[in-house]
């Protein structure tokens, strides 16, 4: 071979633990190791590097410690890519051993510039960690959101359309962007069921959790550049229908605070999903209840952070979402 068919790129940010295990998964692929290259950049503060090569894999690291957000770090590693066909993995996934193998698989019959993303599945060695505010990436089907945990795109479509745009922060929204860029182009999509990436289970503390539900601000900001997007994804202007419960609650409870019996039935009428999700997996017990009420608060909190967020973001950038 000329060269490498496939490159798989990694944006990384002071996770080395966790890229340590990326990069294992990626030395355990099935495919000739000649036959792809892998490019890690490293973003954030210039601390120790714990995460290394595998023996037999060669990775190549770029430190870009200055980096605004994920979308210049995967600019940079597609960039610095010579394969064809670029693979975007994040840091805290494990591809399958198949998983390259069946991506060049997906490509093989492509008769012009084709996206391909791949399943994607909480990682069966931590879902028991999947409870409270922890979260975790499912894709398990076509969708328009190009999450860039696993999706492929030839190198030259990136070149054609600028890559990734890096007015959007952190690490949402960058990815719907760029795939809803690419299919307007023109270019086509397949979903590859059998290309399988599992995604870290991240437990979170309720200060973390509220911090990421910054990543609201970048949905209407999605949605303004790409009016196809809203009324696919949000229809009814809700991106969760929960939101607007809550708003309604609140409404309810400002208006009617002299009339304590409507304000209690406002309350029951939203508490009840969670209370639903509780009995679930736990037995209706003065205990299980009780521990309800204390964590409650921290869906409740991070509910109103993510209403607040897209608000603001619906007033910077012209597109009403609640």
């Amino acid at each position: 071979m000329s060269g490498p068919e496939i490159a798989v790129v990694i944006a990384t940010r002071e996770r080395e633990s966790r890229l340590a295990f990326a990069l294992e998964a990626l030395a355990a692929q099935s495919l000739d190791h000649g036959r792809f290259e892998v490019i890690v950049v490293r973003g954030g503060e210039e601390t120790e590097r714990v995460a290394s090569a595998p023996e037999g894999l060669a990775v190549r690291f770029i430190s870009h410690p200055g980096s605004t957000g994920a979308a210049e770090q995967r600019n940079i590693g597609w960039r610095a890519a010579t394969a064809p066909l670029v693979a975007f993995t994040d840091d805290d996934c494990r591809p399958r051993e198949d998983w390259l193998e069946r991506l060049l698989a997906a490509v093989a019959d492509a008769d012009g510039p084709l996206i391909v993303q791949g399943r994607t599945e909480p990682d069966p060695e931590e879902r028991h960690l999947f409870y409270g505010l922890a979260r975790s990436i499912e894709v398990t089907g076509p969708g328009p959101w190009y999450e860039t945990c696993n999706i492929a795109y030839p190198r030259a479509l990136l070149e054609r359309l600028g890559g990734f745009d890096e007015r959007f922060p952190g690490v949402w929204g960058e990815d719907t962007d760029l795939g809803m860029r690419a299919v307007e182009s023109g270019a086509g999509y397949r979903f590859a069921d059998d290309a399988l990436v599992w995604h870290a289970v991240l437990p979170l503390s309720l200060r973390a959790a509220l911090r990421e539900t910054s990543r609201y601000d970048a949905m209407p900001l999605v949605c303004a550049l790409h009016p196809r997007l809203r009324r696919i994804a949000f229809p009814n202007r809700l991106v969760k229908r929960s939101h607007a419960t809550f708003l309604c609650t609140l409404a309810v409870c400002l208006i009617a605070r002299r009339s304590p019996a409507l304000v209690l039935a406002a309350v029951a009428v939203y508490l009840r999903p969670h209370l639903e999700r509780h009995l679930a997996s736990s037995p209706l017990t003065a205990r299980s209840l009780l521990r309800l009420a204390v964590h409650l608060p921290a869906p409740i909190a991070i509910e109103a952070a993510e209403v607040a967020v897209t608000l603001r973001g619906s007033v910077r950038h012209g597109v009403f979402l609640i």
